[in-house]
């Protein structure tokens, strides 16, 4: 017994920050490749990150730059398809428990980012995490509850706030509030003060615009589309594994590098 609550208890993790499907309904291959891909690209750029900080290697400015324009709008966007996928899958009469679950939920991811701001203050304490990724995934899949419903629709409104966001963080605001910093309103430097930012305004627009393109490319278990069968090849379960274990990576990735660049450091 003690063995399969252990199992019960690591499932609920799992499943915690990307919203992934529950172990009976049938998984996207494409879905898990593009999530592992994500998570591959950003380990990838946190590392350049920590060899420029630890004074090891130059920051490669060309690639990070790429990599901050491609992988954050994609983890969005798949929390966007991650979320419709499992509402399709939920029976009418439940919506209203699905609902309580996604805002539980999504308080623990906010809370998780809670718990990283404060270890920042402790580590980084010039630029420590503000609002950052896990702050605004949380607070977006709360959000999120209300716009579901509107389906494909969530495209339209998801580019509008993207749009909305692009705007505003051309626009110094020399004094903003907390609230404003979490909407998108902040000074121009804002990178002189946190490490990561990642405000409601655009990012929310992209979980949306993810949401709407769910709703458009799946029907519950099924594809709306022709896809080929890609598991038989080797690339593609190593990305599909490392985006089913995306929760792991996300959190013990950066404490890892860190304590390799700690130690390259000493032995240099």
């Amino acid at each position: 017994m003690r063995k399969i609550k252990r199992k019960s208890l690591k499932t609920k993790l799992v499943g915690l920050l990307w919203m992934r499907s529950s172990k009976n309904s049938k998984r996207f291959i494409e879905i898990d490749l593009l999530r592992g891909l994500a998570i591959f690209l950003m380990v990838f750029g946190h590392l350049l990150w920590d060899l420029d900080y630890f004074n090891l290697i130059p920051m490669n400015n060309l690639i990070y730059s790429a990599l901050q324009k491609i992988v954050p709008p994609l983890f969005f966007l798949l929390v966007g398809i991650s979320l419709v996928l499992s509402r399709k899958k939920t029976m009418k009469d439940k919506i209203k428990i699905y609902n309580e679950k996604i805002f539980i939920r999504g308080m623990k991811i906010f809370n998780l980012g809670v718990i990283l701001t404060i270890f920042s203050l402790l580590a980084i304490p010039d630029r420590p995490v503000m609002f950052g990724v896990l702050h605004c995934i949380g607070l977006s899949i709360v959000l999120s509850i209300y716009f579901l419903k509107y389906r494909a629709a969530n495209m339209f409104l998801g580019l509008s706030l993207i749009i909305m966001g692009l705007f505003l963080s051309n626009i110094d605001f020399s004094s903003p509030s907390i609230f404003h910093l979490i909407i998108g309103m902040h000074q121009s430097n804002i990178w002189m003060y946190t490490v990561d930012y990642f405000p409601l305004l655009p990012w929310l627009g992209f979980v949306l615009l993810g949401a709407g393109i769910g709703d458009v490319l799946y029907d519950k278990d099924k594809r709306k589309f022709r896809f080929p069968d890609i598991s038989k090849y080797k690339p593609a379960r190593m990305f599909s594994w490392l985006g089913r274990h995306s929760l792991e990576i996300y959190i013990l990735h950066q404490p890892v590098l860190a304590g390799i660049m700690y130690i390259l450091i000493k032995t240099i």
